[in-house]
């Protein structure tokens, strides 16, 4: 494959000779991505025979094969017979979660390990996997913030992490690390401050009731006062009404207690965005819709990458688990009501964000993105390459972050993956990426 890649390119043969004799201690000062078919991620058509050019951790420049020159001092990487698209988003994750069954143990036998091994082990998961950012919504708030600061300095491997903290239950709700209850408007007011203080960068509202209307408005009057979105779970209509009335940006989840949302709630959402006001919706559907075949297979569950970096103790604690745990089917009914549902939202202008809810039992972080996907690919329809912006460019741009990264263009901050074959074609090909770049570095 050398020397075919050597006559592909005049002149590629000697600057291979000059590299290799280099001393071994000599650093390449970029690198260059030669040969695979380009996805930018912003929904052109894909770019065959690229070169990608990298160097201090952004990219430098694109071009194909025998017309954009490879500087001497650039490590080459061959990515012949493969693709090459922006690293992969995941909107609605759990990184303390580790695909355990059973909550009220994990809580109460590995708390005190949420910050050093499996917040962690999910995030290497996730980097392994080809998803270079994550949002995530709900996990106690120290933990969560130490482990985003030690992936941006570098000490740990990890996608670059969006959180929303612990998320905060009105109405006095249950108490666990990743929850904060709050009693009342002002100390609603009073922690969402406190999680802005802390450096979150969304709001999510969890278990909001009947009495609980008050207490959203504070939270929701608080965080759009520091720029800060809110999302709110949306399983039942009393969740999206409430939600709606206090002004909430997104919801979480498609709820399946009722076959359609009922009219009153279709034209608040209408006139919500006649007026200029989006809604976004993350619907994590992917388990609904692959609930099936997972219980009917799920040898999946034993692959050696859903346990990187657990260690000997909690892999044992989450396969013996799992072992015995069952996967919750779901009937014809239940699937058509998730499609109707989506398209309910959809013909209203309800934007959607990608994301899987990793970190349930059944989604591990090395899987729950591309299934996800697929699941939208495969029994929605969608067409692979819009599947693939909206993953990356498109959830860059709503997490505010599109300027600096989501797309293979030049000056952005080099969040790179090389799938073999074509996902266009082949979408399942997401699943195992050959190579993973993280601002700039291969780490895989």
């Amino acid at each position: 494959m050398l020397m075919s890649l050597c006559r592909r390119l005049p002149g590629l043969l000697i600057l291979l000779s000059v590299v290799l004799v280099q001393p071994l201690a000599a650093q390449p000062a970029g690198i260059a991505l030669v040969g695979g078919s380009l996805i930018d991620g912003t929904g052109a058509p894909a770019v065959h025979n690229s070169i990608i050019l990298i160097s201090k951790g952004r990219i430098d420049s694109i071009g194909t094969m025998g017309r954009l020159p490879i500087p001497e001092s650039y490590q080459l990487i061959s990515t012949e017979g493969m693709t090459v698209l922006p690293g992969l988003w995941d909107l609605h994750v759990h990184l303390l979660y580790n695909g355990h069954p059973d909550f009220e143990h994990w809580f109460s036998a590995y708390a005190d390990q949420f910050a050093s091994v499996t917040i962690p082990a999910s995030a290497h998961q996730f980097l392994l996997a080809g998803v270079t950012s994550v949002r995530d919504l709900a996990a106690p708030t120290a933990d969560i913030i130490a482990v985003r600061t030690r992936i941006r300095q570098g000490e740990i491997p990890g996608p670059s992490i969006y959180t929303s903290g612990a998320a905060l239950v009105p109405a006095a709700g249950p108490t666990r690390p990743h929850l904060l209850a709050v009693e009342g408007a002002r100390d609603a007011a009073e922690k969402t401050r406190g999680l802005i203080d802390a450096g979150v960068d969304i709001i999510k509202i969890l278990g909001a009731n009947a009495d609980s209307l008050d207490e959203m408005q504070a939270i929701v009057s608080t965080a759009h006062a520091a720029g800060l979105r809110v999302s709110a779970h949306g399983r039942s209509d009393a969740e999206i009404r409430l939600g709606l009335a206090a002004g909430v940006d997104e919801f979480q989840h498609i709820g399946t207690g009722s076959a359609q949302y009922p009219q009153d709630i279709l034209d608040t959402i209408r006139e919500r965005i006649r007026t200029g006001n989006p809604l976004y919706w993350s619907p994590t559907i992917g388990l609904d819709l692959n609930a099936n075949n997972l219980a009917a297979d799920h040898e999946f569950l034993d692959d050696p990458r859903n346990f990187v970096g657990l260690g000997p103790e909690l892999e044992l604690d989450v396969r013996q688990a799992i072992a015995s745990a069952q996967f919750r089917t779901r009937t014809p009914e239940v699937l058509a009501t998730v499609k109707h549902k989506l398209q309910q939202l959809n013909e209203l202008g309800v934007i959607m964000v990608s994301g899987s809810d990793m970190g349930t039992f059944g989604h591990p972080a090395s899987e729950a993105t591309w299934r996800e996907l697929e699941a939208w690919v495969f029994e929605l329809g969608m067409d692979p390459l819009t599947a693939i912006r909206w993953a990356t460019s498109d959830a860059a741009d709503y997490m505010g972050a599109g300027v600096q990264v989501g797309t293979i263009s030049p000056g952005k901050i080099a969040d790179v993956i090389a799938v073999r074959g074509s996902p266009l074609r082949h979408f399942s090909v997401l699943r195992n990426p050959v190579i993973v770049i993280k601002n700039g570095l291969r780490v895989k």
